[in-house]
């Protein structure tokens, strides 16, 4: 008769932890508890990554303050804050809870629409009109691309998420390419230092699932640390455009004529 010492160890559910998409939506981090449901699990679930990702949050509340007084003046800027801050809520949320669709969506659309609006701020902002154009192409590569990644690479998504987010910074890297060339790189430092940035972090995203034995965490938390630096010098770099009276033409760039008559920024 066998005993229960004679009975097999339990095994661990292959299939949870082999899939790494999660209920939620969004893929299965180094750091995601097996079972986001079960009783006993973690008060927080991925602690490292809700902590980074609320300093958006932060971020919003500073540019709110350093705005204060002056919001006629930012439109562009005023605008982006509050889906700047639903990004930041809804992933704090969705990576303390790890269990509500709705957190995933609150967590990855908002950065989308802030791309896509950063990229046709700069198209118009230095062609006027035709600038508009780029509204048009700029969405359908987007939706194109996610569309091709999420139906052909990995069904957990990991992969697919990671170039999406590539995708999403080439459509605004072009239009800002070509501003700075034709304005003589006018605050192109503040854009190039976010551009590395957001290399140092999609790196750190890459790698999150690799390096569990170097950190316990991941490098999850990182990509927002070094994600959330990317945003505060970009936000500076879109500031310094807005606070310009004036605008660049493509004749005053091209003449070395494109200083505006003087900034609003401080």
């Amino acid at each position: 008769m066998a005993t229960e010492s004679d009975s097999p160890p339990p095994r661990p559910d292959w299939a949870l932890v082999a899939n790494p998409e999660m209920a939620d939506g969004g893929p299965r981090y180094t750091e995601t508890p097996a079972d986001p449901f079960a009783p006993g699990g973690p008060a927080v679930a991925e602690p490292w990554n809700a902590a980074t990702a609320s300093l958006f949050v932060v971020l919003v509340a500073a540019w709110a303050w350093r705005l204060r007084g002056r919001y006629r003046d930012f439109p562009f800027l005023c605008c982006c804050l509050p889906a700047l801050l639903a990004g930041g809520v809804g992933g704090t949320l969705y990576h303390a809870t790890r269990t509500r669709y709705a957190y995933f969506l609150l967590d990855v659309v908002p950065i989308s629409l802030l791309g896509l609006a950063g990229a046709v701020f700069v198209a118009v902002r230095f062609w006027g009109r035709r600038g508009w154009w780029y509204v048009p192409g700029a969405a359908a590569f987007y939706v194109a691309v996610n569309a091709l990644l999420f139906s052909a690479l990995d069904p957990g998504r990991t992969l697919a998420v990671n170039l999406s987010y590539a995708a999403l910074a080439l459509v605004v890297v072009l239009p800002v390419s070509v501003a700075l060339v034709r304005t003589r790189f006018r605050h192109g430092g503040w854009f190039l230092a976010g551009l590395v940035a957001f290399v140092i972090a999609w790196c750190f995203r890459l790698i999150d699932l690799r390096i569990g034995s170097l950190l316990p965490m991941g490098s999850h938390w990182l990509w927002h640390l070094f994600g959330c630096a990317a945003t505060a010098l970009l936000i500076e770099y879109f500031y310094r455009i807005e606070g310009e009276r004036g605008e660049f033409t493509a004749a005053t760039a091209e003449n070395g004529e494109g200083a505006p008559h003087g900034p609003r920024t401080k």
